[in-house]
């Protein structure tokens, strides 16, 4: 059993992790150059997914490419050099919670955005995400400095162990579960004035708030965090309840194909499902944002014609040397 969950682990990190890889990038850079258009920068909420995206690009090359690089070319540097697992580990959880906190702030966006009340409507704002965002990373930076220190390498493994393992473990089981209840509640929250707008038209104000929803770019970005939203809870929702049950077994006596096995869960769980999370994004913005889809169109043309023009431009230059050479041959005869 365990010898078949090892080379089961082996052949998703040798096969599957590159073109996670690979997709994560692409897709990633195709909503980075999408959200960076003028039209599309003057939102707070797109300006949260573009960030988003940079941070998911991140954490599939800090993350992933080290996996596929020790398998495939070993030893593992990150598990020979304590600065670079610990450097690692640090930019790892990083950008892993940035995003999640990116997500939150855009779903607070669109409760706001939603809301008939003007007061927490203006919190729907650029001014508001310009601040938010710096702000957050800052955040992020100062509480994952812990890893700087006490992150450690014990059996060509780099992990955390001891006291601070298990303190990092409550850690990481309260920092997993509150972006997810905080989405869900904002999500909830955000239905509940849907429901409301659409029921209730009467006076100035909802009318207003009624033709900011009926804006096709507002409702795109709104299905979108929704969706996200969904996504994310699917494919991280295991992760804690492994957390929380390496947590209460660490001190039992375990059989080795139990470890094998809960070494294989906790792979699926805490890498598999959560790198999946990082190359999502591109798929569920192309399937539900027609928007998205337009502005990506529009980019792929522009990039036909671009490439059609540089292509004209080297063979007219190609065929002017061609024509010229014999002229000057000639000449010198």
């Amino acid at each position: 059993m365990s010898t078949v969950l090892l080379s089961i682990q082996q052949a998703i990190t040798r096969y599957l992790f590159p073109i996670v890889v690979a997709v994560g990038n692409s897709g990633n850079l195709i909503i980075i150059i999408v959200f960076s258009q003028p039209g599309r920068r003057t939102n707070a909420c797109s300006l949260y997914l573009l960030f988003g995206a940079i941070s998911n690009m991140v954490n599939v090359n800090i993350a992933i490419v080290p996996l596929i690089n020790a398998l495939l070319n070993p030893p593992d540097p990150f598990s020979q050099s304590l600065v670079l697992c610990r450097v690692r580990g640090y930019l790892i959880h990083i950008s892993n919670h940035y995003f999640r906190t990116l997500v939150v702030l855009a779903c607070i966006d669109r409760y706001a955005m939603t809301s008939m009340r003007i007061s927490i409507r203006n919190w729907s704002s650029l001014k508001v995400a310009r601040r938010a965002i710096p702000l957050a990373f800052i955040i992020w930076l100062l509480i994952a400095s812990h890893i700087l220190v006490f992150e450690d390498i014990q059996n060509g493994r780099c992990y955390v162990y001891g006291l601070y393992g298990t303190v990092y473990s409550i850690y990481n089981i309260i920092i997993n579960i509150l972006p997810g209840s905080l989405m869900l509640v904002t999500g909830f929250l955000t239905m509940r004035n849907i429901r409301r707008s659409r029921m209730r038209i009467n006076t100035t104000e909802q009318i207003i708030n009624i033709g900011r929803l009926v804006n096709k770019k507002e409702l795109d970005l709104l299905k979108i965090v929704i969706v996200e939203v969904c996504v994310f809870l699917i494919l991280t929702t295991l992760f804690p309840i492994t957390l929380i049950y390496s947590t209460f077994t660490g001190n039992i006596v375990k059989s080795d194909d139990r470890v094998r096995i809960e070494t294989f869960i906790n792979f699926i769980a805490q890498s598999c499902l959560l790198y999946f999370t990082s190359c999502s994004n591109f798929f569920i913005y192309t399937a539900t944002s027609k928007s998205f889809r337009h502005d990506m169109k529009k980019l792929l043309f522009r990039l036909k014609r671009l490439i059609t023009v540089r292509s004209m431009t080297i063979a007219n230059s190609i065929m002017r040397l061609v024509v010229l050479r014999p002229q000057r041959t000639m000449t010198h005869t």
